[in-house]
């Protein structure tokens, strides 16, 4: 209740009338009332106004000993805005909230179809919990689950717990012959009757008009399993009874540290529920939108619960805070990580009963990341063609609700690909990128004179440089983008945005509690508001947003977020004024590597070779072998190291420093892995077994009609006069450049050694001899004047370190990336910041692709039309990979 301006006048001595402010007779519009018994009523027409009441007040009830006098206050009872209409239950109101992320999703350009299959699996899951869609259900009313909210047991069933009052700790009792204490207590039994007589005499309240039967608790059939763990069945019946809230031996609410892993994921309803479901709903319409797309537009706050209220209808919305209260909204994590994402959506589509998952445009998806990498498009093909080469299946046979990884395979393959053209070993690539940079500066200097060059070649290290300044420049304006690559942001643009959040979320809930605040507590709260952001703008200190260079960029939501938010910079650097801009953007920034040829790299060197003819310049191409101390396949194994049950502790207060020292020393914590070769064998008897099953193996293939493989015919080619078999040679010994028609049959041999073109080409034909030695010197002179410019190329063999990363702990982690080469260890780091994954996930994914490729396949070189998996490999090491990592394809 609160106090309002009062007008009291008088006719007669014994008569009086008020007066109040905006209040009028809802039935004739009279503004003066009368007060008889505590009650006011309309002077003219006689009808009770039940928002005023007169209380009466002493000054002892308000501990004043110097007052001693008394008077009558009225006050105005406050409206309930609770009615039939926007009471609604927790479910209600998570589905309007999952209308409105669905909405956001749409607007960002998701397919329409999302809409139904969302409603599909939002209707299976509530289905499951017994809420709605329920054909068991007798009396047509949702049942509650594990740790039911309040609000839902009264608004469904009219339940209405007690509270519990709290025993003062020391309780004090009145002096004897206190007469100013009994006095006190004589008046609070005094109103408390005079209020009990208000309620029983007067009119029914607007709270009581609405108010049904009270109805047992009915819980569904994982509630009663999960609550008979902390109390019985029959005591849970007389719980579900009390509607009065008289039994308080138990709480119907168990905690969630008490409930295990899956109840806790799946019957507490949260907004990570709402992010599942969607999750779910963009795979099985194979959205171009991704698990971790949506977790980046979670984390950028496109889809957050600041502006939930927006959500709701008018109505339900006017209730502000206190619906989100009693909801217990502001108990739940706003953002999700990727492996506790992951888990609630296996666990969910385990609980609707989903069959499997979709398997998205792994091309598409190439092509995507590739893009926002700005790597060459012709990596993408690349990175297709190994895809294609032997497809992966995404089937888990021991937990096939396990969602796939789906984009860290993706990425896996792209670093796979650099890996191969590159080597990163810290040599190689250096070598190349050397190489390359030399060949880039003679083609500038080529430009000059003719303008049909080609493109440039892609070099590696210029494209490091690239790609670490664009983190630094995109996360100066992005909080999110620099949370991801691990860059600090300026504390003053952190206060920015966070003010910037805050003030649009507190527009909105001013358009919904403007009819619960007075004007007087809405300037009390913007005075706290600008106090506080007075404070941390005080603290952290101004930004350029509020001084005189004003340079916020706001960014869309968009799936290639680092290409799209840089080109956005440029942009708004081409259009600011001088020193508008808070970065400085040097001129390499404006290279663009997505037009770079890598094709040379692929051994695929015929336009610029016969460009550099022209110029009278030789293109040598070198392949370049592994580093020396890389060529051997090394394993990492982590120790399991026993931990003492018992130990006895001993303390030597006399101890010399060295002595100490030493003993500290000797204790030093050893490393949990243990790196060494692949040299363990089987035993000769299971070989044995091996051999003979691989022999069964074959046998059953010879005899089946369908699996008939035939061997490669040989063909002999006439070479200089000879006849030389076909699966011997090179491509580069059969074709020239000029004709590249494909033969019918297959070669042994990669396109391998172009720099021995010149050695192999077609001999032209004789010129006419003449007597004059002139002519025959004149070639040799034009040839000393060629320039020869090499180009250093990969081999297509890379450093191989394999082993199990599942079981290894973050530290162990840490230390393994220390044996890393440098370059792979940032392209690592890179790209698992890219796709917003750790990088145990992502090196797992890409030990996934060498082992299979390296190991699990017998004869790659030599497969026509199909691939052959290898089941008999004698090694150990080596063979328990291949069954580790095979079933994870």
């Amino acid at each position: 209740m609160r106090h309002v301006g009062l007008k009291v006048s008088s006719n007669n001595k014994m008569d009086l009338f008020m007066e109040v402010d905006n209040i009028v007779c809802a039935v004739c519009g009279e503004h003066r009332f009368k007060e008889l018994e505590g009650f006011y009523y309309c002077i003219e027409c006689g009808t009770q106004k039940e928002q005023l009441r007169a209380v009466e007040v002493g000054a002892e009830d308000n501990n004043d000993t110097t007052v001693k006098n008394k008077h009558v206050s009225t006050r105005r009872l406050k409206s309930n805005p609770a009615t039939e209409e926007n009471e609604i239950t927790s479910w209600e109101f998570y589905n309007y909230v999952l209308h409105g992320f669905l909405d956001e999703l749409l607007n960002m350009g998701a397919k329409p179809d999302l809409k139904l299959m969302t409603l599909q699996i939002w209707a299976a899951y509530l289905g499951r919990m017994e809420v709605a869609f329920c054909k068991n259900n007798e009396m047509g009313l949702p049942k509650l689950n594990v740790r039911a909210l309040p609000r839902d047991a009264r608004v469904i069933y009219n339940h209405r717990a007690s509270k519990r009052k709290r025993e003062r700790l020391i309780q004090r009792e009145a002096p004897p012959h206190n007469e100013r204490a009994s006095r006190r207590e004589w008046r609070k039994t005094k109103r408390k009757l005079d209020e009990s007589g208000y309620t029983t005499t007067g009119s029914v309240s607007a709270s009581t008009t609405h108010t049904t039967q009270s109805l047992k608790l009915q819980w569904s059939q994982n509630a009663r399993k999960s609550l008979k763990k902390f109390l019985p069945l029959k005591h849970l019946e007389k719980h579900s009874a009390d509607n009065v809230g008289l039994l308080h031996c138990h709480s119907l609410r168990p905690k969630a540290a008490r409930l295990n892993l899956f109840d806790r994921n799946i019957y507490c309803l949260n907004i990570t529920k709402l992010y599942t479901v969607l999750a779910l709903a963009l795979n099985m319409v194979g959205d171009h939108i991704q698990l971790i797309d949506l977790l980046r537009l979670i984390d950028e706050e496109h889809l957050t619960s600041r502006y939930v209220l927006g959500y709701l209808p008018e109505n339900v919305a006017a209730q502000g805070k206190a619906l989100l209260s009693e909801l217990e909204w502001s108990h739940q994590d706003d953002k999700v990580r990727y492996n506790y994402f992951r888990t609630n959506i296996s666990q969910l589509s385990r609980f609707i009963g989903m069959s499997g998952y979709q398997v998205p445009d792994l091309e598409a998806l190439a092509q995507r990341y590739v893009l926002e990498l700005n790597l060459p498009p012709a990596l993408a093909i690349y990175v297709i063609d190994l895809i294609n080469m032997l497809p992966p299946r995404f089937i888990n046979a021991r937990w096939p609700h396990v969602y796939p990884q789906y984009e860290a395979r993706v990425m896996a393959y792209i670093i796979y690909a650099l890996k191969l053209l590159f080597g990163l070993d810290d040599v190689k690539e250096r070598a190349i990128s050397e190489s390359a940079a030399e060949i880039n500066k003679q083609l500038c200097q080529l430009n000059a004179t003719d303008t049909k060059t080609p493109s440039l070649l892609f070099v590696f290290t210029e494209w490091m440089e690239f790609v670490e300044l664009r983190k630094a420049l995109v996360s100066h304006y992005n909080e999110s983008f620099a949370r991801r690559f691990g860059i600090a942001m300026n504390q003053s643009r952190k206060v920015d945005d966070y003010l910037k959040k805050e003030r649009k979320q507190r527009e909105q809930e001013y358009n919904f509690n403007e009819m619960l605040l007075t004007p007087a507590m809405q300037r009390k709260r913007e005075n706290l508001c600008l106090i506080f952001e007075t404070m941390l703008k005080q603290h952290f200190g101004e930004s350029t947003s509020n001084g005189p260079l004003k340079d916020h960029i706001e960014f869309q939501p968009s799936l290639t977020p680092a290409h799209s938010y840089f080109k956005r910079l440029l942009l708004h650097a081409a259009q600011a004024k001088d020193n508008a801009l808070g970065v400085n953007i040097p001129p390499y920034m404006l290279v663009d590597h997505l037009e770079r040829d890598l094709d040379p790299f692929k051994k695929q060197t015929a336009k610029v070779e016969q460009y550099l003819n022209k110029f009278d310049c030789h293109l040598l191409v070198q392949e370049l072998d592994s580093h020396s101390k890389r060529q051997v396949i090394g394993l990492f194994q982590r120790v399991e190291r026993q931990r003492p049950m018992h130990g006895q502790l001993q303390a030597n207060c006399i101890i010399k420093t060295q002595t100490w020292l030493d003993d500290l020393q000797r204790k030093r914590k050893h490393s949990d892995l243990k790196f060494r070769l692949p040299n363990s064998n089987y035993g000769s008897q299971y070989q044995k077994k091996l051999l003979e099953r691989a022999q069964r193996r074959q046998m059953r293939e010879s005899a089946n009609p369908f699996w008939d493989i035939k061997a490669s015919p040989k063909f002999l080619m006439q070479l200089r006069q000879e006849r030389v078999p076909l699966n011997d040679l090179h491509s580069i010994q059969i074709f020239n450049e000029s004709n590249m028609e494909p033969l019918r049959v297959p070669l042994a041999h990669p396109r391998r050694y172009l720099s021995q073109q010149s050695s192999i080409q077609v001999t032209p034909q004789k010129e006419p001899k003449h007597k004059d030695n002139a002519p025959s010197e004149q070639p040799q002179v034009e040839r000393q004047s060629e320039q020869e410019l090499t180009l250093k190329i990969s081999n297509f063999d890379c450093w191989l370190l394999h082993g199990c990363v599942g079981k290894l702990s973050y530290n162990n982690m840490r230390e393994l990336t220390t044996m890393f080469p440098c370059s792979f260890r940032w392209l690592l780091d890179t790209c698992a910041a890219t796709i917003g994954v750790n990088q145990n996930i992502l090196y797992e994914q890409l030990l996934v692709i060498e082992v299979m490729f390296h190991h699990g396949i017998e004869n790659l070189s030599s497969h026509d039309d199909h691939l052959r998996l290898k089941y008999n490999c004698m090694n150990k090491d080596i063979n328990m990979l291949i069954k580790t990592y095979r079933d994870k394809w």
